[in-house]
């Protein structure tokens, strides 16, 4: 058997060469994804945020015409109580405002429901506000 054959294989300067070129080329992929799963959480939240304000409105356009005129039926304020202040839900901390006014010379009332949470990746200080506008008609 020659010398040659013996010795056969990767140096571990080569490997090290190797590692390095490897690295280089997989941190920007690693930042990617990093991004990629800001985005796909900031998604999520949104998409958390808009299913709340949708069943808030859905609820208040169920309710009597008088009773979202009036403000102070109970079934109002049960719904009222359900969606308004600081909720959290599926570990997202809301913070919604609902504002109701009534449209005389349109005969309608539009609900709108505000709603700010932390944007994911960030600090307290940054929020993200998401608003929805519904309406009410009395029947005929």
């Amino acid at each position: 058997m020659s010398d040659r054959k013996k010795f056969a294989g990767f140096t571990m300067i080569e490997i090290a060469i190797a590692m390095i070129i490897l690295a280089v080329f997989l941190l920007p992929l690693t930042q990617h994804f990093v991004r990629t799963r800001r985005v796909s959480l900031a998604a999520r939240d949104a998409v958390i945020v808009n299913s709340h304000q949708t069943s808030c409105i859905g609820e208040f356009c169920q309710l009597d015409y008088r009773d979202l005129s009036s403000a102070t039926g109970a079934t109002f304020t049960r719904v009222l109580k359900k969606y308004a202040g600081k909720k959290i839900i599926n570990n997202l901390d809301i913070e919604t405002r609902i504002d109701i006014n009534e449209i005389v010379e349109a005969r309608m009332i539009s609900i709108d429901v505000k709603s700010e949470f932390r944007f994911p990746g960030s600090d307290d200080q940054v929020r993200r506000e998401v608003c929805m506008r519904g309406y009410a008609f009395p029947k005929p």
